[in-house]
């Protein structure tokens, strides 16, 4: 095989992989399908800190896949994480006999696979899952990732609901949204229960979205709500 043959041999996934988001970026959101996703961690930090907790659901368009989840608790590298407890409630005797990380994230690239990935302030969820899949030698997740907080700012935003241009804003949490839009929130952190709190969120949400005309995938970006991740850094 010629140098250049090789070269182009080894691009073809990536080539592949714009193709297949140029493509998704024209889907009808209707038609589209999503993985809500949400983790619980040992903490804060996207560059060293891990995953305790997974879930995830399916959704098509504003349809909710119930029966389409995954969960996992996931054992972690690390003994201790105090200061998230009280957050989650998830302490290392609790995750003690879970599967490590390399036993779970296989089966969550496969349930997330042809999907656009959904959360709420998604950046530090997808950075985790990217580094932790990194270390696993797989950068297989969908590189679409839409961010829910930043669909309910640009709602807000076209409702005349927030402040002026540079005043600061910040939104409530997903607990607090969720409420206000009269979903029922579980008293306790738990990720599934969060990823379907997150995916009622998303189904009103789309629903007023198709009514602003934001009708596909691309147009997700045109509002600044998608992200396309550039892969997990090395």
């Amino acid at each position: 095989m010629s140098w250049h043959g090789g070269r182009r041999h080894a691009l073809q996934p990536l080539v592949e992989r714009l193709r297949s988001i140029r493509s998704l970026s024209r889907q009808p959101l209707a038609e589209t399908a999503f993985t809500v996703v949400d983790t619980e961690l040992t903490g804060l930090d996207p560059d060293s800190d891990e995953i305790l907790a997974i879930g995830a659901i399916r959704m098509i368009g504003t349809r909710i896949l119930v029966g389409e989840t995954l969960f996992s608790a996931i054992r972690p590298e690390r003994r201790a994480w105090g200061a998230s407890v009280p957050v989650h409630g998830i302490r290392p005797v609790d995750v003690q006999h879970a599967s490590p990380a390399e036993a779970v994230l296989p089966a969550l690239i496969d349930f997330c696979k042809g999907t656009v990935m959904v959360g709420y302030g998604v950046d530090l969820d997808r950075r985790v899952l990217e580094r932790s899949l990194a270390r696993l030698g797989k950068d297989e997740l969908p590189r679409l990732w839409l961010d829910i907080a930043r669909v309910e700012r640009w709602l807000r935003s076209r409702a005349g609901r927030l402040p002026e241009a540079g005043a600061s804003e910040r939104l409530p949490t997903l607990a607090t949204l969720a409420q206000q839009e009269g979903i029922p929130v579980p008293a306790t952190h738990h990720a599934l229960a969060d990823a379907f709190v997150a995916a009622q969120l998303w189904q009103r949400q789309l629903a007023r979205l198709l009514a602003e005309r934001v009708t596909t995938v691309g147009d997700l970006a045109l509002i600044g709500a998608l992200r396309r991740s550039a892969g997990p850094r090395r």
